[in-house]
């Protein structure tokens, strides 16, 4: 026992040697990131906010001076962070915030954010919602479409108060932000609780209008107004068309266009033409009363023998005017004279328009011309004259555009002659100037935020 006894204890001595040595040792083991909450998107000189996809979750400017540069985060306490999940949506709310949201795309949000746009300051939406796209979302097999293709999401009242879709389950609800304690936003649901909301406006004093159906039965579709009193109104929104046509003036106030058909018979040659009566309608609520009325704002015919007008178009807001542009038709339906008229594609040599953009003077269509080559021409609504510009297939095939203050274009396409995504400018005098190719970015969002 006396020599066993010496050899047990070596051994034990030198496990617990083994042991304190081990314990002593820097852990291989990936220690828990810290917890960090987003204080600040530095976007204070932001003319455009874009994102990219395949980018590593980055989000992206173009600034004043025209660079394309990476939006940088920082934490409360100052300090460079990265985001863990993509950039998928942007919104531009007005002039003093955007919003940004992150997720898997714009239907199923992760993290959103009001970002002020003067400090880049931000402020979570998780308690509130996260902004949904204005468009109708599997509407009796329908599919999701687009109302207006580069429709308004968010929208603000005289007040400051922002509204937006959010989603409620497997639908959507109108909710309002009441944002004048920014420490404590405060969320309000906007529409009726058994309302499942596809499209919506809210006017400058908070009214609502909008197209929807009942949660859990989409067969009951309805359009209603929401006065800000809180009172609910049927009949009154396109009550005539089956697909409504409505949208927020530049006056704040809701128009609506509701077309009748009628058929007329020509007997040289002998042909039947659709003629459209297209009225359109102002919607107002009584001050005193709180009731909402409709009038006649303005009212032109159309044939649509050269082709229709579909509801799933582009507005183009002017400073002075509102256009619309879908299908073989182009109506001007907000303008100085108070007058509403229509234009056709081929007023501009085209036979199909891809896309449209607008500045404050001038209005910008994509697509192709009789000789079915793509072109990008300007448009003076002033006197419909037209200037081509130097944007042709065999040069360029273009993502996406959008305006600047200063009656510029800003492009994103690819350069076919070497592979290489550009982005580029024409100035108000149709000069060309290429801001980028060597980042080789191909845009699927972007946003105008000044």
């Amino acid at each position: 026992m006396a020599r066993i006894f010496p050899r047990v204890l070596v051994v034990l001595l030198t496990v617990l040697l083994i042991a304190v040595v081990v314990t002593s040792l820097p852990s291989c083991a990936p220690s828990p990131s810290p917890q960090v909450t987003l204080g600040k998107m530095h976007i204070i000189d932001a003319t455009h906010l874009f994102i990219a996809p395949g980018s590593g979750n980055k989000l992206f400017k173009i600034t004043e001076a025209g660079y394309i540069q990476e939006v940088t985060y920082e934490d409360e306490n100052g300090s460079n962070i990265t985001m863990v999940t993509e950039p998928v949506a942007i919104y531009d709310v007005n002039s003093e915030y955007v919003i940004v949201c992150f997720g898997e795309d714009s239907t199923n949000i992760t993290d959103g954010y009001l970002v002020r746009k003067s400090d880049g300051a931000v402020f979570s939406l998780e308690n509130a919602g996260f902004p949904m796209p204005n468009s109708i979302r599997e509407y009796q097999g329908q599919g999701t479409a687009a109302y207006f293709k580069n429709a308004e999401a968010v929208f603000t009242d005289s007040s400051g108060d922002i509204f937006y879709m959010a989603q409620s389950g497997e639908e959507a609800e109108i909710i309002k932000l009441n944002i004048q304690n920014m420490d404590s936003i405060t969320k309000t649901v906007y529409s009726p609780s058994g309302d499942n909301v596809l499209i919506f406006v809210v006017d400058k004093d908070g009214n609502a209008a909008y197209w929807g159906c009942m949660k859990g039965d989409r067969s009951r579709s309805f359009k209603r107004i929401r006065t800000a009193e809180g009172s609910i109104h049927d009949g009154l929104l396109c009550d005539v068309c089956d697909e409504p046509l409505f949208w927020l003036g530049l006056d704040g106030v809701i128009y609506c266009m509701p077309c009748m058909s009628e058929f007329i018979e020509w007997n040289d040659p002998p042909e039947l033409y659709e003629y459209l009566h297209c009225a359109i309608e102002k919607i107002s609520i009584n001050a005193t009363t709180g009731v909402p009325t409709k009038s006649e704002y303005s009212a032109f015919n159309i044939s649509s023998s050269l082709g229709a007008f579909i509801p799933e178009c582009y507005k183009l807001e002017l400073k002075d005017r509102v256009i619309l542009v879908g299908g073989s038709k182009i109506f001007e339906v907000y303008n100085p004279t108070n007058s509403g008229r229509s234009l056709d594609r081929r007023d501009f040599d085209l036979i199909h328009i891809d896309s449209a953009a607008a500045s404050d003077n001038f209005y910008y269509l994509h697509g192709s011309n009789n000789s079915s080559d793509s072109v990008l021409i300007k448009v003076d609504p002033t006197d419909d004259s037209y200037t081509v510009l130097s944007l042709s297939a065999d040069e360029y095939y273009l993502y996406t555009m959008s305006t600047t203050t200063a009656d510029e274009l800003i492009f994103n396409a690819l350069r076919m002659a070497d592979g290489v995504n550009v982005v580029g400018k024409f100035d108000v005098s149709g000069n060309l100037t290429i801001l980028d190719e060597e980042s080789d970015i191909e845009m699927v969002v972007l946003e105008r935020i000044q």
